[in-house]
């Protein structure tokens, strides 16, 4: 329940983006009165929770490149200065990614990955390397029944990354509440937001009744600005400012007001699965050298396949993670509409279609581990949420306009781009052209905007 009628700030959304915004503007400016609001009953509950949680800094862009470079660096910190981070699980735990690619993109990827101005710290393991995964096969010979298409592309070797791995997502979640809640941030959860309206200053006229403005005063922006934010329930407050970080449900506030995100939502499903198989993969030990090797040995990383299929490693339960991406001849946007009575009905266990498991997964994944295809893999559960991309697949920062700042298209890269992104929005409120990451590294924000945008299209989109 929020305490006070007029709020400095009121951020929509309390997953990644949201969260790390709210705790980085509290933390410059103690003086701000800030809001919090979340239609989910807990911070990171929404497609933040139900993501795949891993970071990285493998990136084509050198834009996402150091956003999630710094970001990586922060979480590192966070995990040597907070010892409640480190159990029962680890905040950050670096096993490494594992690209296995076709010739054609082994070469282009390692070319400009391995270039000296990326600086990312990568290494090539050749086919022989591959092989020693039990139960992979790198020249797949059969495609699944009824298609006519040829096989898939052999693999022809992977590409490691030593800075990746996972993140977990509800520790990172609790604790950028935590700081921000210490520090007067204020929280409203279980509260859809249903409506940003329109308010004029020095008596400018709205229409009625929809109290949207009138077309000749676009140009006010000194004088016109969004600062009420009503609420399902029938409430409202005031604010100065209001930050839509709603990730895939940002369109559906901001789209009535004619502001535009330029970001297009596609549900994500992972499905759990355990068996012989699985036990066996788990026993893999690649060789390469991620950061992170507990007892000098490496383990299972997070493996993208050429389909587009990734497998995440959950080591305590022997699971993997089975994940894709609905890309094709599925509609963009989501489900839900958060302002429908009042609530937003988002419910990641029945996104999580285990019917995809036999229909899109397992022909784009047999091919490669033959193995799923037996009785010696459990499909023990299914969830999914959203991936938000933005069309080159580099976050989204829009310039204040009529007193509201958007920030989003993490394009299924939000976790690992969270505290830049954070940082990134408290120097916009504050009115900064640029702002000092937290490795020391200045970044111009207006690279990010939609006016001014500046960044190259990112190749290695998962």
């Amino acid at each position: 329940m929020p305490s006070r009628e007029r709020y400095d700030v009121v951020v929509v959304g309390a997953g990644a983006f949201g969260l790390a915004s709210a705790y980085h503007l509290i933390e410059r400016r103690p003086d701000l009165s800030v809001l919090v609001v979340d239609a989910r009953s807990g911070p990171g509950e929404g497609s933040m929770g139900a993501s795949a949680a891993m970071v990285r800094d493998v990136f084509s862009s050198p834009d996402n490149r150091v956003l999630a470079r710094n970001s990586i660096a922060f979480y590192r910190h966070l995990l040597a200065t907070h010892d409640d981070l480190r159990a029962p699980v680890p905040l950050l735990d670096l096993y490494g990614y594992l690209w296995l690619l076709p010739e054609r993109e082994l070469r282009e990827y390692s070319g400009f990955l391995r270039a000296p101005e990326s600086a990312i710290e990568t290494e090539v393991l050749d086919l022989a390397g591959v092989r020693s995964c039990s139960g992979l096969e790198p020249n797949p010979t059969r495609w699944f029944e009824g298609d006519a298409a040829s096989p898939p592309d052999p693999i022809a070797g992977g590409l490691f990354g030593r800075n990746c791995g996972a993140v977990a997502p509800e520790m990172l979640a609790a604790f950028y509440a935590r700081e921000a809640r210490r520090r007067g941030v204020e929280f409203a959860f279980d509260t859809v937001v249903q409506r940003l309206s329109f308010e004029g200053r020095e008596e400018i006229l709205l229409h009625e009744p929809s109290k949207m403005p009138f077309a000749f005063q676009q140009s006010m922006r000194g004088r016109l600005r969004i600062s009420r934010v009503a609420f399902g329930d029938g409430r409202s407050v005031r604010a100065d400012t209001v930050i839509v970080a709603g990730g895939a449900w940002s369109a559906k506030i901001l789209d009535p007001l004619g502001y535009a995100t330029a970001c297009s939502p596609r549900r994500q499903i992972l499905f759990a699965v355990s068996g012989p198989v699985i036990d066996q993969l788990l026993a893999w030990q690649p060789p390469v050298q991620p950061i992170d090797r507990p007892g000098g040995r490496t383990r299972f990383p997070f493996v993208i396949l050429p389909s587009g299929i990734t497998l995440k490693p959950i080591f305590p339960q022997r699971h993997l993670w089975v994940g894709f991406c609905d890309t094709v001849a599925h509609p963009i946007g989501t489900l839900e509409d958060p302002g429908r009575d009042g609530r937003l009905d988002y419910n990641m266990a029945a996104l999580g279609d285990r019917d995809a498991y036999v229909t899109d997964v397992l022909p784009a994944l047999s091919p490669y581990f033959p193995g799923f295809d037996t009785s010696g893999v459990r499909l023990e559960n299914s969830w999914g949420g959203y991936y938000n991309f933005s069309p080159e697949g580099a976050p989204v920062l829009t310039e204040e306009t009529f007193g509201v700042i958007f920030v989003g298209g993490d394009s299924g890269s939000g976790v690992m781009k969270a505290d830049s992104l954070g940082r990134l929005v408290a120097a916009r409120y504050e009115g900064r052209r640029d702002t000092t990451l937290f490795s020391g590294e200045t970044y111009r924000l207006d690279r990010l905007s939609l006016a001014h945008r500046s960044v190259a299209e990112e190749k290695l989109i998962l």
